[in-house]
């Protein structure tokens, strides 16, 4: 016979096997992660890997332990008082199934992370309004996603056989010890140790809910007792290479850095402020209360003609990928090269730029958000409120630039149905919005069509629209998976960047080819400037990127590299001294800069930060700050408490005008 004690501790003795299997998974998984990924590793040491390791495997306590939980609840503790229940093979089933899982996410991560450089973070919730059919085309020929497929498949069925047969490897269940009545045969005894009196009963009863509530505050802390020793998603990062602090993290304590992300993006969904909280914060960062509305509160007025003549164009160029890496000193091979007409421009002496500035996101579209709402980035989807349909962003580029005389037009080299960035335009102060559909190109794909063929038809336009003020907005996608162009027959001679990068840099064909497509981006629009400047010499450009996180490095780089953009402007009568040698920003602040270069004394503007010529104390986006010390780095509790504030605030303000709109009631 097998009596409830007993049930128990063969359940319990399954839970054990549980934990053994799944901590040794998720460390198996960290370590083919490094593997793959060795080349980042060349500067860092053995301990710090092993830290890693050790860190992670305590985080994975978190998730190992909800898992042996989940079993405990709806297997163990039921056949404990419930003789015939299969938990046994509910556990199998159930375990199995969290396998499966566990390794398709761990092959999916992979990937991921050579785009983004992390492991699933935010732009997974980015993604749900992304072109899926691009997204699932570029997956399948960048990124080889059938091999990942396949190989998650074949994986987890291995993995599920062996799982299966540790956890029945011993197993001791109640069928086994009942005897068959029809035939008359004797119960036999179940050998597990039990207690038998009603004092070790009691004894071992108290026990083990002591072990079990111990083991359970042990494993919520990641292998500690309280919060202050404590591991979760946000204490993880204690090392410094961002490869090694994302390997801490299993896959799902990083889905569950998602869903935090995700929660506090919801609760900015339901910002309430009162006016005169909202006059206070407008207050604390700069502004000036009217009592009417929101954008009001930010207007400032030109006090100073920089140029003697008003731009009859402007062109923003926001490149896609275009980061400010291959600008850099310490990589002037390869990038002297790859962005030649970006150095060209920058080094004129009727250019001034930034050394150092910060996107506003890691994506696409948060920089478009950015221009188009003059606003620090809040997770929030602008482009998808309904606020931002009944009346434009008066702090956005579209709205700043008419209000001083300019027919705005947006250019988008990809499909106007990609996060609703035409209606989005359209409702943001722009006169027209012009995209791939309208473009012929031998160079297309899912994404849009080649830089070449958007410049092609953006000069077309100018040429027939000469005499107006235009501004242009462009949106570039070339430098963007799967790097599709032909870069060879455009012109790019590989010759020149094989052998001559740095070891952060990888030189495969690969690599090769996707530096071709920065040199391709840069080239082609070097060409359209220097082609609009002939045509429009009173013409004003701006240079500079979306994000730059996508480029993968072949081992760690720090965020003055892998997340920074040129802010770049150029035309005549521009003097570089107007920014110091050492300025920096970030992206929403060309706004207010283009406002001051084109505008005349007098006029006035919206806008919620200065202009690059105020020099801030320090600036930010939706993870990094920097300020006069030149150091990019994380936003986080050691920071200086007025950076915090400030940050806190812009980040209110803003949610509360894409939730409320304009008006302060």
């Amino acid at each position: 016979m097998m009596n409830r004690w007993q049930r128990l501790f063969e359940g319990i003795r399954t839970e054990i096997k549980v934990f053994i299997f799944f901590s040794a998974l998720l460390t198996a998984f960290r370590i083919v992660f490094l593997a793959v990924f060795q080349s980042q590793l060349a500067s860092v040491t053995m301990e710090n890997i092993l830290t890693s390791l050790w860190l992670g495997f305590r985080l994975s306590l978190k998730t190992v332990g909800s898992l042996c939980l989940l079993g405990f609840l709806g297997g163990t503790l039921v056949y404990t008082f419930v003789p015939k229940w299969p938990s046994l093979r509910i556990k199998q089933v159930l375990y199995s199934i969290t396998t499966v899982l566990l390794t398709f996410l761990f092959l999916g991560r992979i990937p991921f992370y050579k785009i983004f450089n992390s492991s699933y973070n935010a732009m997974l919730i980015n993604g749900k309004n992304d072109d899926i059919s691009a997204i699932v085309n570029t997956a399948i020929n960048e990124y080889n996603a059938l091999m990942y497929i396949v190989g998650a498949v074949v994986l987890s069925a291995a993995l599920c056989w062996f799982l299966v047969r540790f956890l029945g490897w011993g197993a001791k269940k109640y069928s086994d010890y009942v005897g068959n009545d029809l035939s008359g045969s004797e119960q036999v005894s179940c050998p597990t140790w039990y207690p038998k009196t009603k004092k070790t009963q009691w004894m071992t009863g108290i026990g083990l809910t002591v072990v079990i509530a111990v083991l359970g505050l042990f494993f919520r802390f990641g292998g500690a007792f309280s919060y202050t020793n404590s591991i979760n998603w946000e204490s993880a990062a204690r090392l410094s290479s961002n490869l090694l602090n994302e390997n801490i993290l299993d896959d799902v304590q990083a889905l569950y850095r998602v869903k935090s992300i995700a929660k506090r993006t919801a609760e900015l969904e339901v910002i309430n402020l009162t006016p005169q909280e909202l006059n206070e914060k407008i207050t604390a960062v700069g502004g000036k209360p009217n009592g009417t509305n929101f954008d009001g509160s930010f207007t400032r007025t030109i006090m100073t003609e920089r140029l003697a003549e008003q731009p009859q164009s402007i062109n923003i160029v926001l490149g896609e990928s275009y980061g400010l890496w291959p600008f850099l000193s310490e990589y002037n091979e390869p990038g002297a090269y790859l962005v030649e007409q970006g150095r060209k421009y920058a080094a004129s002496p009727q250019a001034m730029s930034t050394q150092l500035a910060l996107a506003q996101g890691t994506g696409t579209m948060p920089a478009i958000n950015g221009l188009l709402t003059g606003m620090p980035d809040t997770g929030l989807y602008p482009n998808y409120e309904g606020e931002s349909f009944k009346q434009p962003y008066g702090l956005g580029i579209g709205p700043v630039m008419k209000k001083l005389g300019y027919k705005t037009v947006f250019w988008y080299g990809g499909f106007s149905t990609w996060q609703n960035v035409k209606n989005f335009a359209l409702s943001q102060g722009f006169d027209e919005f012009h995209d791939a559909s309208e473009m012929s190109s031998e160079d297309g794909n899912a994404w849009g069509v080649g830089d070449k063929d958007l410049f092609k038809a953006i000069s077309a336009y100018m040429d027939q629209h000469r005499g107006e003020k235009i501004l242009n907005v462009i949106m570039t996608t070339s430098n963007h998976p799967p790097y599709s162009i032909n870069v060879a027959k455009e012109g790019f001679d590989a010759s020149k960047v094989k052998g001559h990068v740095p070891d952060s840099i990888s030189d495969d064909e690969k690599q090769i080819n996707e530096m071709g497509h920065i040199w391709y981006a840069d080239h082609v629009m070097g060409n359209f400037i220097g082609n609009e400047e002939k045509a429009d010499p009173s013409a004003l450009f701006v240079i500079t990127g979306d994000h730059s996180e996508r480029f993968n490095f072949a081992r760690e780089v720090g965020p003055n590299v892998a997340s920074t953009i040129p802010i770049i402007f150029y035309g005549r009568d521009i003097h570089k001294d107007w920014l110091a040698p050492n300025a920096f920003g970030m992206s929403i602040q060309i706004i207010p800069t283009l406002a001051e270069l084109a505008g005349r004394p007098g006029q006035t503007y919206e806008a919620m930060v200065p202009s690059l010529f105020t020099q801030e104390e320090f600036v930010f986006n939706h993870r990094l700050y920097l300020d006069k010390n030149g150091k990019v780095l994380e936003q986080s509790a050691s920071m200086p408490q007025s950076y915090g504030d400030m940050i806190k605030n812009m980040r209110e303000l803003a949610a509360w005008r894409i939730k409320h709109g304009d008006s302060i009631k």
